[in-house]
C-alpha cells in the first residue's frame, strides 16, 4: 500500500475480475478483498483525513498482454466489445490514478473506478 501526500491511500490495482466475474478462483476473490479493504479504509480513515481509493483497469495493451492478444486467443476479440472498440494503454490507468491522488478528488473516498473502456458497462451480468 502506498501513501501519497500523507492523506491518500491507493492500494495496488488488480483489474476488474473481482467486480465482474464469477467468484470461483483465487484472483477474483483477492480482488474482492482489495475492494473491501478500500471501503473499510474509507469508512475508518475519514475521521483522520484519510481518503482511500483504487483504480480497476480492464485489459490494457502492454508487453504482458501481448499473449492474450495473439491470433486464436479467446481474449483477442475483447476490444471489439468495448464501446470505443479498442484496448486501453498504460497512460489511461496512470492518468486515472494521478487524478485520484490529487486534491481535485478530495471528496472521493471508497472509490473504485473502472478504467476499462466501458467494458464493465456492456458486459452481460456485470454488477460493479
Amino acid at each position: 500500500m502506498k501513501r501519497l501526500e500523507g492523506k491518500v491511500v491507493l492500494p495496488p490495482t488488480a483489474g476488474l475480475a473481482g467486480a465482474l466475474t464469477n467468484r470461483r478462483t483465487a484472483r477474483p476473490a483477492s480482488e474482492d478483498a482489495v475492494i473491501a479493504l478500500i471501503r473499510q479504509l474509507a469508512a475508518e480513515g475519514a475521521a483522520h483525513g484519510i481518503r482511500a481509493r483504487r483504480v480497476s483497469p480492464g485489459l490494457i495493451h502492454t508487453a504482458g498482454s501481448r499473449g492474450l492478444l495473439a491470433d486464436g486467443h479467446p481474449v483477442r476479440g475483447l476490444a471489439n466489445h468495448t464501446p470505443p472498440g479498442q484496448l486501453g494503454v498504460p497512460g489511461d490507468v496512470v492518468r486515472a490514478a494521478v487524478l485520484l491522488a490529487s486534491d481535485e478528488a478530495a471528496y472521493a473516498t471508497g472509490a473504485n473506478p473502472g478504467v476499462d473502456g466501458g467494458w464493465s458497462a456492456v458486459l452481460p451480468g456485470a454488477s460493479t
